[in-house]
């Protein structure tokens, strides 16, 4: 019997002898120990590792578990499978239809690996180009050329998650996350992932390893079509059995598996037109909140950085009235980047490299927005909602720019005259963001900035710069599916991922397309 051991703290030298100390036996007693996760404790002073491992000892396993150790607890196969991702791959199924995946982002993605690893005939559908032309455009936009609205930040290989920090982690606890993580490593990301609880790959290491789970799929025999926009989807007899293309092309085949992302609202409308039934989900929304990076190391490191990582934070509030302020998606060693897909809107987001050596740190701080906000109850009212900030962001500046405030300015409720250099590569108009954003919000954001100063001295001082808005942070709708993962109203269709507000970031998204593909695998959709 193997132990798992949890929040083992690491000083510096071996740690046989810190987990002997956790379970309480003399090192000689241990036979095996293997580092699982670990991750860097920056609120310890001094800030220390923490890990969890997989330990084996001579003999008296069940003893040990009887004291009942905080931490520890038998090691599971669950366990295991997260460990070596070893999912048995099904054979000899005898596919005798062709299963559509609609979108290349993290969740199509691994929908679509998962049916080729099981012979299926698959076809996966991406409105954008390839990452190396979808980075063309993205540049091209960023030193002044028209917005591509097919190939952008949001649209195109990779989804979203390419232009961003490439985070990799998820407060989900599933086994297959081993899964994705080994099939992350084969396609090229450095193996040191499978061992950091807070792993990131960073958008330049993203980019490098598209191209090669996209070989991966296509070895396998699944088609991939790029520039080909899905605008409708094909019903018979009340089952989806196909989808329209910009083209006019019909593509017909079964199950569709659609996971375009938290953006593609004209495929939410093709999916409500073809039956599909959504329901309205609470979203987050407010600005990137940027400093320079040595501020939070500062604050993190009161002794030093030294070889340490640059330092990160996850804050939260509660708001009177039951809502809640939070930082997200934190990029140390970032900038902050455009994020829009369509002229007249301004949308920001966070995006790092994988050295994480920029000058400036950024997150989102958010403020909780229920559907009572959206002011109706269609299933697009929040789609509106966020269109309507994303409208009046662009309206403030000249419609690339974004509009940003000093955060002495924002707490002071006066519009900022002037603004020290940022990291927005489109350039930044100061002004008064409570223009732009809701009431709630600005009154949130400001509460939880002040909060926050306690944690992160100067987090509210003259250093700090608002860039907004940040609307994208999840779909506010969510597509009705089953246990089975298919529309209850639409059979052989299946929502996954960000778009369908099933998943919250590059893994738990993949996870989503994975399960899904499962599903398909066990007979699930078959018409």
């Amino acid at each position: 019997m193997a132990l798992f051991v949890s929040n083992v703290a690491l000083p510096e030298g071996e740690a046989n002898p810190a987990v002997a100390g956790v379970l309480g036996v003399p090192v000689g007693r241990l036979s095996s120990v293997e580092l699982l996760r670990r991750s860097l404790d920056a609120r310890a002073r001094p800030p220390m590792w923490r890990g969890t491992f997989k330990v084996e000892l001579d003999k008296g396993e069940a003893e040990v578990l009887a004291r009942g150790l905080p931490g520890v607890r038998a090691y599971t196969a669950r366990d295991e499978l997260k460990r070596t991702g070893d999912v048995p791959i099904p054979t000899g199924l005898g596919w005798t239809s062709r299963p559509i995946v609609v979108g290349a982002g993290p969740a199509g993605i691994f929908a679509a690996l998962r049916l080729g690893e099981a012979g299926a005939p698959a076809i996966l559908l991406e409105r954008g180009g390839p990452v190396d032309a979808r980075v063309a455009a993205v540049n091209g936009y960023w030193r002044g050329k028209p917005l591509d609205p097919e190939n952008n930040i949001l649209y195109g290989e990779g989804g979203a998650g390419t232009f961003s920090d490439g985070k990799i982690y998820t407060r989900r606890r599933d086994g297959e996350l081993g899964y994705v993580f080994r099939q992350l490593v084969a396609a090229g990301a450095d193996p040191g992932i499978l061992q950091e609880a807070w792993a990131h790959l960073g958008t330049d290491k993203v980019r490098a390893i598209l191209p090669a789970l996209r070989q991966r799929i296509l070895d396998s025999g699944v088609e991939v079509r790029f520039n080909a926009a899905v605008t409708a989807f094909l019903v018979e007899g009340g089952r989806c059995v196909g989808v329209r293309l910009a083209s006019g092309e019909e593509v017909r085949g079964g199950p569709v598996i659609v996971a375009t992302g938290h953006s593609a609202r004209d495929t939410m409308r093709a999916l409500l037109d073809a039956g599909a039934v959504a329901d309205l989900r609470p979203i987050a929304i407010g600005a990137r909140i940027e400093h320079p990076q040595a501020l939070v190391d500062t604050a993190r490191y009161p002794s030093g950085r030294g070889e340490l990582p640059p330092a990160s934070y996850r804050l939260t509030d509660n708001l009177p009235g039951g809502r809640s302020a939070y930082t997200f998606c934190m990029c140390p060693g970032g900038m902050v980047v455009p994020a829009g897909n369509q002229d007249g809107t301004v949308v920001v987001n966070g995006m790092s490299f994988a050295a994480r050596r920029a000058m400036w740190a950024n997150a989102a701080l958010i403020v909780q927005v229920g559907v009572s906000d959206y002011g109706a109850a269609d299933p697009l009212a929040g789609v509106r909602f966020q269109d309507q900030i994303e409208r009046r962001a662009a309206a403030a500046t000249d419609g690339r720019k974004a509009p940003a405030q000093r955060v002495v300015d924002f707490l002071a409720g006066r519009a900022s005259v002037d603004l020290p250099r940022t990291s927005y590569p489109l350039g930044v108009e100061p002004g008064d963001l409570a223009a732009v954003l809701p009431p709630v919000v600005v009154d949130g954001m400001r509460r939880a900035i002040r909060n926050f100063e306690k944690d992160i001295p100067g987090y509210a001082g003259a250093e700090g710069v608002l860039i907004a808005p940040e609307t994208r942070t999840t779909a506010p709708l969510r597509f009705l599916r089953g246990e089975d993962l298919q529309s209850p109203s639409l059979p052989g269709l299946l929502p996954v991922g960000e778009g369908a507000g099933y998943a919250g970031g590059i893994v738990s998204a993949a996870l989503d397309g994975f399960r899904a593909a499962e599903a398909i695998i066990a007979g699930v959709g078959k018409a």
